[in-house]
């Protein structure tokens, strides 16, 4: 059944039962708007002002990629009827702000055009989210949630929904059965809502030359006060095969251990494509693992990883998306400004941050990778200064300002679409970056 139509076919379900529970509750002296469904009813209104910025010369000319804009966010989401059926929406509505050419890059505002020109950005306006519910069973020890229509997924399986102005969503239905301890996750979706855009869009191989009619994806978790582990397997239909294992130990409430593993393997349609095009030959793998310590005003994490993703004749690379228009799950360390997931390179990263006054965090980040390409080793790194100021409470409580300022050094590549050296007399050119961000959230509670 196309996902459409059993949305409808949903909604339909929960108008006839508002119908029956209205018919019911005229007959008790709270009336109407008792019902559950309207009691836990819940409005909220947000604002975010985003403004991202880099200078960079890796695959051209010194370039500047900027784009600005601000979003506004009203969310609904109703309570249950029959304390079973419910029906969520949001509806977003961006404004440019600003844009220098090569905006799109940011993935912030409307691209009306295939040339990096700033007079093509744009703002726009979507119902990001409108689904409909289902959750049965109240138990805490087994129940289950599901979800139909468009809407965005955190981690579900091996997809997940990053979010700039506005935040990825999805056409299709998911679900989490829980027990105890365990979950059981499932997912289908076959279109997209991407975060910078109002258009809805099919998936694609990375050169767009095969649709992938849809992505599926299952997963099982457990997770209690100790550890935390969930494997997660899915399939882009004639594409790629993806797997997903995250691990996470506390021995004590301030020491955590964490692992990753993801891996990709190519089908059919993945393998039709020309070779100086796809990120990998045959599969692509990446491993990593960190260690964090959390003291009450401050925390320092540290991680270490290494990537399998042969390419013969040039650069592999483990791609975390699933072809194009999708947001494939990744919660490792190597995923920065620029990704440190080429093969065979090894990469150092950190976090430290201390709360120098109340409710504000200052930190540092730093990447540092190399690999090997034609008997020459390439150092690639990055240093991120950042602050978060979120108060707790008082007249700003619903306020959270983050700022970001880094310094990257790389390679120059052969184009924008292939991370292979472009290389001088055999050696690697090298190509310095500036970035910075800033990210200025407000939410209303108005129900």
């Amino acid at each position: 059944m196309k996902i459409k139509y059993l949305s409808l076919a949903l909604l339909n379900i929960i108008c006839f039962s508002a119908v029956a529970a209205e018919s019911n509750s005229m007959n008790n002296k709270n009336g109407f708007f008792d019902n559950t469904f309207f009691k836990n009813t819940k409005f909220e209104f947000s604002t975010r002002n985003h403004w991202k910025y880099i200078k960079e010369n890796a695959s051209q000319p010194k370039e500047v990629h900027s784009a600005w804009g601000q979003a506004f966010t009203f969310n609904y989401k109703s309570g249950y009827l029959l304390d079973i059926l419910g029906f969520d929406f949001t509806y977003d509505n961006v404004i440019k702000l600003g844009a220098s050419d090569y905006f799109a890059s940011r993935n912030l505002l409307y691209n009306t055009g295939k040339k990096p020109n700033k007079h093509n950005a744009h703002g726009f306006n979507k119902f990001t989210q409108r689904y409909a519910k289902v959750k049965l069973g109240n138990s805490t020890d087994l129940n289950f949630n599901g979800k139909v229509g468009w809407h965005s997924l955190k981690d579900m399986g091996v997809i997940s929904s990053s979010q700039h102005l506005t935040r990825y969503s999805y056409l299709g239905y998911s679900g989490v059965l829980k027990y105890a301890n365990f979950a059981l996750s499932l997912a289908y979706i076959d279109s997209a809502l991407p975060r910078e855009s109002s258009q809805k869009v099919h998936f694609y191989s990375i050169d767009r030359k095969h649709e992938i009619d849809n992505i599926k994806t299952a997963g099982i978790a457990y997770n209690d006060k100790a550890l935390k582990l969930d494997y997660s397997y899915g399939v882009a239909k004639d594409y790629i095969k993806r797997h997903v294992i995250e691990f996470a130990y506390k021995p004590m409430d301030k020491l955590t251990f964490g692992s990753q593993i993801y891996g990709s393997t190519a089908l059919k349609n993945h393998d039709k494509m020309k070779a100086n095009v796809r990120d990998f030959d045959d599969s692509a793998w990446h491993y990593a693992a960190d260690v964090e310590w959390k003291e009450a005003d401050w925390s320092a994490k540290f991680g270490i990883a290494y990537t399998d993703a042969n390419r013969k004749g040039a650069i592999g690379f483990y791609g975390r998306h699933l072809g194009k228009n999708n947001r494939g799950r990744y919660n490792g360390m190597a995923a920065a400004g620029g990704d440190y997931m080429r093969d065979g390179e090894i990469v150092l990263s950190s976090v430290v941050a201390y709360d120098f006054f109340k409710d504000n965090t200052t930190g540092l980040y730093l990447n540092y990778g190399e690999f090997n390409y034609k008997h020459e080793t390439l150092k690639n790194g990055e240093i991120n200064v950042f602050n978060i100021w979120k108060p707790t409470s008082g007249t700003f409580k619903n306020l959270s300002i983050l700022s970001k300022l880094g310094y990257g050094w790389s390679y120059k590549t052969m184009s924008n679409k292939d991370i292979t050296p472009k290389l001088r007399d055999g050696h690697a050119q090298r190509s310095p970056s500036l970035s910075a961000e800033t990210v200025i959230d407000y939410r209303f509670n108005l129900l």
